[in-house]
């Protein structure tokens, strides 16, 4: 039982491990902590729904299902990474704009993180694996280390100011590339 409950821990730590640099990145722009609690909980939330919803779907999409979830993944995060490496430089009277993680950027964000999530899913379901503790070690290891790593990158932010908000962008850009290729 130990060994199982130790295999998951490690499973749910490399599937959150993406949340994680992604969400450092972010983290280097100025957020409140209540904005930092609801990231980790969307984000937390996603990776428990992604796998479940890849149990349901079934083992005979497991090849295409794999190289789909990576290309969308790899596609949304590079976007967004543009999408902050822009507006990190824009100048709108004097005022930088940045990246706002609210609603649909928010649910994508969270979308794109948990999607490598959903074969591992089908995977799980094939696997027999205890998959209700499972799905939720998932979401609350996922959702602890999305705190971390924002409250990591608000404190570089803040000590650093906002000279490094486009190094987020740049970071999501190179995971985008390398989640594609």
């Amino acid at each position: 039982m130990l060994d199982s409950i130790t295999a998951q821990l490690f499973l749910a730590v490399a599937l959150g491990l993406d949340a994680f640099s992604v969400c450092l990145g972010i983290g280097l722009q100025p957020l409140r902590l209540k904005k930092i609690f609801i990231i980790g909980l969307w984000i937390g939330t996603f990776h428990i729904f992604m796998p479940l919803l890849g149990l349901w779907v079934g083992a005979f999409l497991v090849d295409w299902a794999a190289n789909f979830t990576e290309l969308i993944s790899g596609l949304l995060l590079f976007g967004l990474g543009i999408h902050m490496i822009i507006y990190t430089f824009a100048e709108d009277y004097g005022h930088q704009r940045r990246l706002i993680v609210d609603g649909t950027a928010l649910i994508m964000l969270a979308f794109s993180v948990s999607l490598d999530s959903f074969p591992v899913g089908i995977s799980l379901g094939m696997s027999g694996i205890a998959t209700m503790l499972t799905l939720l070690l998932f979401g609350m290891v996922t959702t602890v280390m999305v705190w971390t790593s924002l409250i990591i990158g608000k404190k570089i932010q803040s000590n650093y100011g906002r000279s490094f908000e486009w190094l987020g962008g740049f970071i999501l850009c190179l995971l985008g590339l390398y989640v594609i290729f």
